[in-house]
């Protein structure tokens, strides 16, 4: 027999992953699943919830659907239920992420104000990845998770660019950069070495930002050289003096 398992702070173990979405899927999230043993019985929607946040810092995918439930579907589930299964979770802040994309994706008053609700005196993560193990440690893939990281993630204290929002929820949808996130990537973008434009940038930010604010990122960038005007402006990493 298999024995039980707290589901707001025990890990779900590999094979476990399978049930977790059949049970999403049974909850109208687009997911498939299988119904194999696991070890938290008949949890209910909101440990579900829980869980799928948490799980979701192992599994990638898990965030893509759990994002896209709470945009179509936050209001089946029991508000004030939710808040305390999440405050005695281990990862409190991984739940707090899937809604600021979920707000992202359904801007509203009424989500807002839930997640206000739902999170207040939620403590923040230690600056870390939100994805665990999917990074080498002080590799070049985790050192732009820094330095670029995603508003989203960064208000709850991780550290991500993946974007967990399915293009089902419509094309307006993103992640968006804070200030220093997009002066490191403006930064990255001249460090390459040819000139560039304000159009090279917009496309850097895939999004992230809007094209006036590219334009005033660039007008105050002092670490770049400017030469042209208006469309033909194009812009360099500024020499040091020698």
């Amino acid at each position: 027999m298999t024995s039980r398992a707290d589901p707001l702070t025990a890990a779900l173990l590999p094979a476990e992953l399978p049930r977790l979405y059949r049970e999403l899927q049974q909850l109208g999230a687009r997911a498939e699943g299988a119904d194999v043993r696991w070890r938290f019985g008949g949890a209910g929607p909101e440990t579900l919830l829980v869980l799928a946040a948490q799980a979701a810092r192992q599994d990638p995918r898990l965030l893509w659907v759990l994002v896209e439930l709470l945009a179509r579907a936050y209001e089946r589930f029991d508000v004030l239920a939710l808040r305390r299964q999440n405050a005695a979770s281990r990862w409190p802040a991984a739940l707090a992420v899937g809604f600021e994309f979920a707000r992202r994706a359904r801007p509203s008053e009424e989500l807002d104000d839930l997640a206000t609700f739902l999170f207040r005196r939620t403590p923040k993560a230690a600056g870390e990845q939100f994805f665990l193990s999917t990074r080498a440690f002080a590799g070049q893939l985790a050192r732009r998770d820094a330095e670029e990281s995603l508003s989203e993630y960064k208000r709850w204290g991780y550290l991500s660019r993946e974007e967990p929002l399915a293009k089902e929820l419509g094309p307006l949808p993103r992640g968006t950069l804070g200030p220093a996130e997009r002066r490191n990537l403006l930064r990255r973008l001249a460090e390459r070495g040819a000139a560039f434009c304000l159009g090279d940038y917009i496309e850097a930010l895939q999004g992230r930002a809007s094209p006036r604010q590219a334009s005033r990122d660039l007008a105050n960038a002092t670490f770049l050289s400017r030469r042209g005007t208006t469309r033909a402006t194009h812009y360099r990493l500024r020499q040091p003096l020698r």
